[in-house]
């Protein structure tokens, strides 16, 4: 009998061994079910959070990107400290960023301020290579190629290229004519010459019949002056916003005439930076700025998203 009670008591113990290791089990199981489902919340919540920042950056964008239209159409293009309008006040047209407020920077760049490719001045064309540390053969085959590139003939220049060259290395071209976007200049002979950026910075596609010093980035300005003394005063003057035309005169004795102008010209470059706490979001396209046109007043080309 005493045997049969022990045998018993063994048995309720077992039992109650394997219902607590069941408990244990079941509760481990919830318990990781609650992190699961924790985490997938917090998820969710990150994700509708970054959604919403995603938005209000880009109705930031938006508003601001409006904003500088209507004020590119309606302001003079230069800048004026004691206009009411916050961006005519801060504007430049040469590419210096600019902050609207502490979250969006601008950018804007006068094309007339750079070297077009399909109009190329090839005098401040070897300036410029020169202010960028390239002289010599690499820039006469870059220089004598483009104009192949661009010609309707096939007689090659002396350090240039032709259809046969590009069969050679098994690659189209050339186009016999201007060249339709500014990427294009990689595929011409020495096109590698300078980065993507280099060209983007100092080059364009869009072709302009006169050349604005006044808007022209620092190394394409001071290859244009070749005068130290003449280009240190120019940028104490567009550092401090008092720089004109009459000025620039003063300065450099260069005068407007058929090849240069003091006017800022209708096709920009715009870059908008909107930053968010964890995000940004950027924007860049050349607008074309025509206010008497009744039914197409800017026209928007090349646009690219997050480039910056």
């Amino acid at each position: 009998m005493l045997k049969i009670m022990k045998l018993k008591n063994k048995a309720v113990s077992a039992s109650r061994g394997i219902a607590l290791i069941q408990v244990l089990i079941i509760s481990i199981i919830l318990t990781m079910l609650g992190i699961y489902i924790n985490q997938t919340v917090r998820s969710q919540i990150a994700v509708v959070s970054l959604m919403k920042s995603a938005f209000e950056l880009n109705l930031e964008l938006e508003n601001v990107e409006a904003e500088l239209l209507h004020a590119l159409l309606t302001e003079k293009r230069y800048q004026k400290k004691d206009n009411e309008n916050r961006l005519v006040q801060r504007w430049n047209f040469y590419g210096k960023p600019f902050r609207l407020n502490e979250n969006t920077t601008v950018i804007l760049q006068d094309l007339s301020g750079l070297l077009s490719l399909n109009t190329l001045d090839k005098t401040l064309a070897r300036g410029l290579f020169s202010q960028l540390g390239f002289s010599g053969h690499k820039v006469r085959t870059f220089l004598d190629s483009l104009a192949d590139w661009k010609d309707k003939d096939d007689l090659k220049r002396l350090n240039g290229a032709e259809s046969d060259y590009y069969r050679y290395i098994k690659k189209p071209g050339p186009r016999n004519a201007y060249l339709q976007t500014l990427a294009e200049v990689e595929s011409i002979q020495q096109g590698q010459l300078l980065t993507t950026t280099q060209w983007n910075t100092y080059f364009t596609d869009i072709i302009f019949s006169r050349f604005n010093p006044l808007n022209a980035p620092n190394l394409i300005l001071k290859a244009f002056l070749n005068n130290e003394a003449a280009y240190e005063e120019v940028l104490q003057q567009r550092k401090a916003g008092v720089l004109t035309g009459h000025s620039f005169y003063l300065a450099t004795y260069v005068d407007q005439d058929e090849s240069v102008t003091y006017g800022t010209g209708r096709f920009l470059k715009i870059t908008l930076l909107v930053k968010g706490q964890n995000n940004k979001l950027s924007k860049e396209f050349i607008v074309e700025l025509r206010p008497r046109s009744l039914s197409r007043p800017i026209i928007i080309t090349q646009l690219t998203w997050n480039q910056v």
